[in-house]
């Protein structure tokens, strides 16, 4: 019998503390942190590492005070126990930020402070227009207001859209003077990523253009068309531009489109606009137009203004296509088929039956040809 063979001896298989620490020295590179160290636990506490500074980043906690804010709505605005206090405090931070001497330490929470002025600013436009009209001349608006709506916040953003949307409705001759830059604050804001910011933007539009002024809103609309790159900003204020020629009347589109000179450029550029919806407005706006100024004026007007291609789609636009006739539908191809094929069968019946036929001959065939000898096979 064979001696038996001695047994195999096993590998050394690593402890886990061994494990851990080649899993450390090779993931260090990879996340940019230093290998912990395993504190053993005879070690003394003295021995401990004081956390490094990328171990205090990676914790993702905000810096400065948190603030909890809840914007208001028009409802939930009450009138104000001091508001000429309210209006002098706005009037010293409208006066900071167009000095732009605002410390760099009061950055982190001047958001917060931005926020309460909307509110001050909201409930003095609809309880005490007075203070709110006066802080309007000093310009409340183009320093406070809308470069909050421009804000990164949406809390912000959103409370700054219903300040317009308050002064709009509380001092409406006040603030239309301000619309060359509150319209296009708008228009940004209708293109905004978050889908409530788009809708409260379009809504305070709506606002703006219920509230009457129709010339002051389509001014800064109208230059939207050759001022502005993005086709999403041009479509929104295409659609408003549509909205407004409709609400005036007749006498006042008459005036308007006479004594604006780039009218018609305006049209072209909107014309021009890849949105489909934008181009669709356009032309309902031509024809509005050329009902209200009369077809041979608007001709005549459009030849003047504009020239080539874009004269050529003007008046292609605004083209009125008469409406197709009630009961007479556009029928189908097998449907039109078929009523060819039952002309054609009436059309035999009244011919009694005989049709004409056309007979093709042959032309005569030469002398040399004929007599020519067959190919042998």
């Amino acid at each position: 019998m064979a001696p038996a063979s001695p047994p195999t001896r096993k590998r050394s298989q690593p402890s886990d503390v061994q494990r851990e620490q080649t899993i450390q020295q090779h993931a260090a590179p990879v996340l940019g942190v230093a290998p912990v160290k395993r504190r053993r636990s005879s070690a003394s506490a003295s021995d401990e590492q004081p956390p490094t500074l990328d171990d205090t980043q990676l914790d993702g906690a905000p810096d400065g005070d948190l603030y909890l804010v809840s914007v208001k709505s028009r409802e939930e605005l009450q009138a104000s126990d001091d508001p000429v206090g309210e209006e002098q405090k706005l009037r010293r931070l409208v006066l900071i930020k167009q000095q732009e001497t605002k410390a760099a330490d009061d950055a982190d929470v001047a958001w917060a402070h931005e926020f309460e002025a909307l509110d001050s600013l909201r409930r003095l436009a609809k309880h005490h227009h007075n203070q709110a009209s006066r802080l309007l001349e000093e310009d409340v608006l183009t320093t406070l207001v809308l470069p909050a709506a421009s804000s990164l916040r949406s809390a912000v953003a959103r409370n700054a859209l219903l300040c317009v949307q308050d002064l709009v409705l509380g001092l409406k001759a006040d603030t239309v003077a301000h619309f060359d830059a509150v319209v296009p604050a708008l228009l940004n804001r209708a293109c905004s990523e978050k889908q409530f910011l788009r809708d409260l933007a379009r809504e305070v539009l709506d606002t703006t253009l219920l509230a009457g002024a129709d010339e002051e809103l389509l001014k800064p609309l109208l230059v939207t068309s050759t001022s502005e790159k993005n086709a999403l900003i041009i479509s929104v204020a295409g659609l408003y531009v549509t909205k407004c020629i409709i609400r005036m009347n007749r006498d006042q589109l008459r005036a308007f489109v006479e004594t604006r000179s780039s009218f018609f450029d305006e049209m072209a550029a909107f014309l021009n606009c890849k949105v489909v919806e934008c181009k669709a407005a356009t032309r309902r706006t031509c024809q509005h137009t050329r009902r209200v100024l009369g077809s041979e004026q608007f001709v005549t007007m459009a030849k003047e203004k504009l020239s080539g291609s874009a004269q050529l789609d003007v008046l292609k636009a605004s083209e009125i296509r008469k409406a197709a006739k009630p009961g007479h539908a556009k029928s189908n191809l097998r449907e039109r088929m078929l009523q060819m094929k039952k002309q054609q069968q009436q059309k035999k019946v009244q011919s009694g039956g005989n049709d004409i036929s056309v007979v093709v001959v042959a032309p005569p065939r030469s002398r040399s040809s004929s007599t020519q000898a067959a190919p042998s096979l």
